[in-house]
């Protein structure tokens, strides 16, 4: 997988190096606020950073296609009022790698609408109390998962935007067993991330 990665960087780098004229590149960073469905907690309680690069190509005046190679933490909290020592938080380190269609609405307004294959870095389980967790009858978690995306981009100037995202796990984080039952497809233990992304972007 990091050969993967590797490759995926060093093609985006030779890509703009060859066509500088028709690709752009830039940086990213910002917060997310994130939950987990299916831990027996609600809330976007949990706070994480996002951060960095792009590159992207305009196809046409109202179309673009952007990648992105992105550094997440993500996971959930319960609400602070909640001690439940039952409960589990869960907290993930994960190198994301999107890939989206944005589109041009007018030159200030961007829609967009992507895939992340997503890598796990570090995971860990802790208690509203701060205990640290080792996994036991729960499913370890997944090393590569894949979310689906959905955004809004404003631009605050030429080289400056502001982005809000929508992201969602296409299945379950966790490694398991999957039944077919009333026909619904169903995965046992099944915890999906779910979390907004706010971040600011700097087109070089």
């Amino acid at each position: 997988m990091k050969k993967i990665i590797l490759f995926i960087v060093l093609s985006l780098g030779i890509g703009v190096g060859v066509k500088a004229q028709e690709f752009k590149a830039g940086i990213t960073a910002g917060l997310i606020a994130s939950q987990v469905d299916g831990d027996r907690m609600g809330g976007y309680y949990k706070a994480g950073f996002v951060g960095g690069l792009y590159v992207y190509r305009d196809f046409g005046a109202a179309s673009r296609l952007q990648a992105e190679i992105l550094y997440a933490m993500k996971g959930s909290r319960c609400s602070p009022k909640n001690t439940n020592p039952d409960l589990l938080q869960v907290s993930t380190i994960n190198i994301d790698i999107s890939v989206s269609y944005i589109y041009k609405v007018l030159d200030w307004l961007n829609f967009r609408i992507g895939l992340t294959p997503s890598v796990l870095l570090t995971s860990s389980e802790i208690t509203p109390t701060g205990l640290i967790i080792e996994p036991r009858e729960a499913p370890a978690f997944r090393t590569f998962g894949v979310l689906g995306l959905a955004g809004v981009t404003y631009h605050l100037s030429q080289h400056l935007t502001l982005t809000w995202t929508y992201n969602y796990s296409l299945y379950s984080i966790r490694s398991g067993e999957s039944e077919i039952y009333s026909l619904s497809y169903k995965e046992k233990n099944a915890q999906h991330h779910n979390y907004m992304a706010f971040s600011l972007g700097y087109t070089f």
